[in-house]
C-alpha cells in the first residue's frame, strides 16, 4: 500500500523542480497548500481503494492515464503558473494520437487487448466423471455429414466428418468424439438405426450432442494428415456405383452414387476402405458447374479389388486386348490438359460405334465441309493398283508379306482380309495424317488400344444409335427425302438405287445390340457420346463437341500430362 507521506513527497518534489524551471522563486522547502494537499488525499484515497484495484485488472470506459493526464493540465492551468516546457507537455498530451497511445498502452500493461468470450458450454457427466461438451448444430433439410460407429461396448463414437458437410463447417465436432446424448438421450448399447431416429427428430432443425472431446494428440494428428490427403487428385471411374444398394457401405445416406466416365475429386483418402469425393461431371470435358458441390463417400480401389467379383474384373479377352494396365482398375487418374491451337497438337478424333450407325457417313461430311481442317489416313493393302489408283493417296501399295511383317510388329492399328487380298490401316498412316491436320478415325473398338496413348491423345466419341423406332423413322424418312433430291437431279434408275437398300428390323436390332456390346466392354474409355438420332443435328453436335475439344481443357489420363493444369 502507498503511503501518503510518499505521495505527498512526491508531488512536492515536482513542484519544486517546476518553481526552479520556470524562476518564479525559491525551490527549497516547498510544501503543498491546503488546496493540493485535498488533493493528494483524495488520490491517496482512491488508489489504496478497492474499486481502483478492480479496475485495474478490468475493461474500462475510462482511462486511468488519461483521467490523470486531465487532471494535471486542470491544477497547471489553475496555478496561474507560466512555463515553455509544461505547455508543449500539455500540448503533446492533448493530442489524439498520444492520448490514443496512452490509452493502448494502459490497456495492453492491463492484458485487456483480448475480447472477452462466453464461457464454452460444458458440464460435468455424473457417470463418465468428466467434463463434456455440449454442441448444438443447426442443420435444417441438410444432411448432418457426419457418421457414427459403435465398439463392443456398446459405446458410440464419431467415425469420419464429411468434408463441407454440416458438421465439418460447425467445426465444433471431430472424428473420434464420443457421443454421449442426442437431442438429450442416451445413445449407449443404440443401434445405428435408432441413433438416426434420433437425429431426425430434432426441434426446428436443431439438433443437440453431449459429446466427450476425442484426445487433443488425436486431433491434431488426424487434421494433419487429413490435410495432407486434400491434394486435389482427380479419377475417372471405371464402374457404376449405387451406394444404396451396397451392402458394405457404413452410411447410405452419405453415399456418392456415380456412373462409369464420370470425373471425381477426391477430397479426404485417409480412410483404408472409404474415400470422400465430390462428382464434377461426366466426360472428357465435364465441370465443376455442372454437378452439386455435394460430398460423399465412395469405395477406394482396395476395398473394390477385394470384393469384386471375377466378372467384375473385366477379365474378358477384348478388355484385355484394349487396355493392359487397366485390367484390375476401378479408377483412372486424370488432370485436365490445355487445349491447344497448334496443328501439331492436334489430337484425333475416333468415332468408335457399331457398323451402320453412320460413322463413315459423318466423316465424309466433316471432310467435305472443313477439307483444310481434317485429314483421314491411306490404308495398306496387298491388292495391285487398278486404273486410276494412285500409291500414297488411294491406298499405299505393299506386299502381303510386308503387310503380315508390319502385322508381326504391331504396326497395325486393324487389319483384315478381303477376296485373298489384306487392308488395314498401320500407325504410321496416324502419324502422317496428323501432319495434314486433326485426322478423324473410325476405327474397330481394338484399335483402341494402340490408340489411347500419350503419342496421339485422342478424343474418343461413341457413336450410339436410337431406339429402334427412331432409328426406323428418321432413316426411312432421310431415303425418301434424299429419293426425291436425286430424282429431281437425274432420271436414271441406277442413281436412285446407288442409295442402297434400307435396313431390315432384325438389321436394326443387330446395330443397337452390337452398340450396347461395345458400350459394356470399351464404355469406360469413350471420352464423350452422341446419338445419331438425326444426321443434319448429329453434324451439328459433333462441330460443336470439336470446338470444345479445341477451346477448353479436357480430362485426361495421368500419364499424359504433358500440358496439364490444375483441375
Amino acid at each position: 500500500m502507498l503511503a501518503k507521506e510518499d505521495l505527498s513527497k512526491a508531488f512536492e518534489d515536482i513542484l519544486e523542480s517546476v518553481i526552479e524551471e520556470t524562476g518564479l522563486g525559491t525551490s527549497s522547502g516547498v510544501q503543498l497548500n491546503r488546496h493540493q494537499q485535498r488533493t493528494v488525499d483524495r488520490l491517496h484515497k482512491f488508489v489504496n481503494s478497492s474499486e481502483y484495484k478492480r479496475s485495474s485488472g478490468s475493461s474500462a470506459s475510462t482511462s486511468e492515464t488519461i483521467s490523470f493526464c486531465d487532471d494535471f493540465i486542470a491544477d497547471w492551468e489553475a496555478s496561474g503558473l507560466n512555463s515553455s516546457p509544461v505547455q508543449q507537455l500539455i500540448n503533446l498530451l492533448n493530442r489524439p494520437h498520444i492520448r490514443g497511445l496512452l490509452w493502448s498502452t494502459e490497456d495492453v500493461s492491463a492484458k485487456r487487448f483480448a475480447p472477452e468470450l462466453p464461457a464454452v458450454p460444458f458440464e460435468v457427466d455424473e457417470d463418465e466423471g468428466i467434463a463434456v461438451k455440449i454442441v448444438r448444430i443447426v442443420r435444417r433439410d441438410e444432411p448432418l455429414g457426419a457418421t457414427i460407429k459403435c465398439d463392443h461396448g456398446g459405446r458410440v463414437y464419431v467415425a469420419r466428418i464429411i468434408s463441407g458437410g454440416v458438421a465439418d463447417r460447425s467445426g465444433c465436432i471431430q472424428e473420434g468424439d464420443r457421443v454421449l446424448e442426442v437431442n438429450g438421450e442416451s445413445v449407449l448399447d443404440k443401434k445405428p438405426d435408432e441413433i438416426v431416429q434420433l437425429l431426425n427428430k430434432c426441434d426446428g432443425g436443431c439438433v443437440t450432442f453431449k459429446l466427450i472431446p476425442v484426445e487433443v494428440w488425436h486431433n491434431h494428428s488426424s487434421k494433419a494428415h487429413n490435410n495432407n490427403e486434400k491434394s486435389h487428385i482427380h479419377l475417372r471411374a471405371l464402374f457404376d456405383y449405387d451406394g444404396t444398394n451396397d451392402a458394405r457401405h457404413p452410411c447410405p445416406e452419405a453415399a456418392l452414387n456415380f456412373r462409369r466416365g464420370d470425373i471425381l475429386e477426391l477430397l479426404v483418402c485417409n480412410d483404408e476402405y472409404w474415400w470422400q469425393a465430390r462428382r464434377l461431371g461426366n466426360g472428357a470435358l465435364a465441370h465443376s458447374r455442372e454437378e452439386s458441390k455435394g460430398v460423399g463417400l465412395i469405395p477406394s480401389e482396395l476395398l473394390q479389388q477385394k470384393s469384386a467379383r471375377p466378372e467384375d474384373r473385366r477379365k474378358n479377352t477384348s478388355q484385355k486386348l484394349v487396355e493392359k494396365d487397366m485390367d484390375d482398375l476401378f479408377y483412372e487418374s486424370v488432370c485436365k490438359l490445355k487445349s491447344s491451337s497448334s496443328s501439331s497438337n492436334s489430337r484425333p478424333i475416333v468415332l468408335i460405334g457399331p457398323p451402320g450407325v453412320g460413322r463413315n457417313e459423318l466423316k465424309r461430311r466433316l471432310l467435305m465441309m472443313f477439307p483444310e481442317r481434317f485429314s483421314t489416313t491411306v490404308p495398306h493393302t496387298s491388292r495391285s493398283a487398278r486404273n486410276g489408283e494412285n500409291d500414297g493417296i488411294d491406298y499405299y501399295f505393299t506386299t502381303r508379306k510386308n503387310i503380315e511383317k508390319m502385322i508381326e510388329n504391331d504396326e497395325m492399328l486393324e487389319f483384315g482380309e478381303f477376296r485373298g487380298n489384306l487392308y488395314g490401316t498401320a500407325v504410321s498412316a496416324v502419324r502422317m495424317a496428323k501432319l495434314k491436320g486433326t485426322p478423324l478415325l473410325t476405327p474397330h473398338p481394338l484399335a483402341l488400344r494402340q490408340l489411347r496413348t500419350s503419342e496421339f491423345m485422342p478424343f474418343i466419341i461413341f457413336v450410339q444409335p436410337p431406339t429402334f423406332h427412331d432409328f426406323k423413322e428418321t432413316r426411312e424418312a432421310f431415303r425418301s427425302r434424299t429419293a426425291r433430291t436425286q430424282s429431281s437431279a437425274s432420271s436414271t434408275s441406277q442413281t436412285i438405287n446407288s442409295m442402297g437398300r434400307a435396313f431390315t428390323d432384325s438389321e436394326i436390332r443387330q446395330i443397337i445390340e452390337n452398340a450396347s456390346n461395345i458400350d459394356r466392354n470399351y464404355g469406360h474409355l469413350f471420352d464423350s457420346r452422341i446419338t445419331n438420332t438425326n444426321l443434319d443435328d448429329t453434324m451439328s453436335d459433333l462441330i460443336k463437341l470439336i470446338h470444345n475439344l479445341e477451346t477448353k481443357s479436357t480430362w485426361v489420363p495421368l500419364n499424359w500430362a504433358t500440358r496439364c493444369v490444375d483441375g
